[in-house]
């Protein structure tokens, strides 16, 4: 579940709403405004995760809060995310390496690792998420390195929620759960990270069994969970 969509004035409650539907986890977009060069694409910080993690931590242990950094330099977030609660910070592909590195392969991997290693040394877990035009594979070298746990597959070009559905995102589902099959579960013995699948953007009933149906483990809706006709109640239970 993603709070993008949700009412911004009544955060505590909107997360109490999630909550209580059974949902305990959320899916934080933290946009600067820079990397996604839009002042409309400004949204959370380090602050508000800290707030989340106070109020609702204690209460509910089983709440996991999931930070996207889709921002400039995301480095500078690992420790302010750390100390804020952050359960996994989730960084895209498409940051690593600068803004000055124009596609350079060799050094977008040699940052994902370095700053992967960074986030689980802090005591959190690791994802990353790629944009809808960016092929699958490049991200198996990192995946190879067992840092990352999760992989989030955006289905809509991110920074604003209600965009309708990339269907670009169904055969890299189905690339990455075979990958993640045949390759991490069974290379030469070695015990990998067992790697989740994730979902965003564009989910509604719809789409919902479509991706399940490709092999996703985790789905991120926002715009189908807050602005649904039938509440936030009927909106989950539409999308199980």
């Amino acid at each position: 579940r993603s709070p993008s969509s949700s009412h911004r004035s009544d955060m505590k409650g909107e997360v109490q709403k999630c909550l209580d539907a059974g949902v305990p986890w959320l899916h934080i977009d933290v946009f600067d405004g820079v990397f996604l060069d839009s002042p409309n694409a400004l949204t959370f910080g380090p602050q508000m995760v800290d707030s989340l993690s106070k109020r609702f931590a204690n209460l509910h242990p089983e709440l996991t809060l999931d930070v996207h950094l889709c921002v400039d330099r995301p480095e500078r977030y690992a420790i302010p995310m750390a100390e804020a609660g952050a359960t996994r910070i989730i960084f895209q592909w498409e940051a690593m390496g600068g803004k000055t590195n124009h596609g350079d392969d060799d050094k977008t991997l040699s940052s994902a690792i370095a700053f992967a290693r960074t986030i689980t040394s802090l005591g959190m877990k690791c994802g990353v998420s790629i944009n809808p035009e960016t092929p699958v594979k490049s991200i198996f070298p990192l995946l190879d390195s067992g840092l990352v746990d999760l992989v989030d597959v955006l289905a809509v070009e991110p920074g604003f929620g209600g965009q309708e559905f990339n269907e670009v995102a169904i055969p890299k589902i189905v690339m990455l759960r075979q990958y993640r099959d045949e390759k991490l579960r069974t290379s030469n013995g070695v015990e990998y990270v067992d790697v989740k699948i994730l979902v965003d953007g564009g989910i509604h009933r719809g789409t919902s069994s479509l991706v399940r149906s490709a092999g996703a483990d985790i789905l991120v809706a926002g715009t189908a969970l807050f602005r649904h006709p039938l509440g936030f109640e009927g909106a989950v239970n539409e999308l199980l």
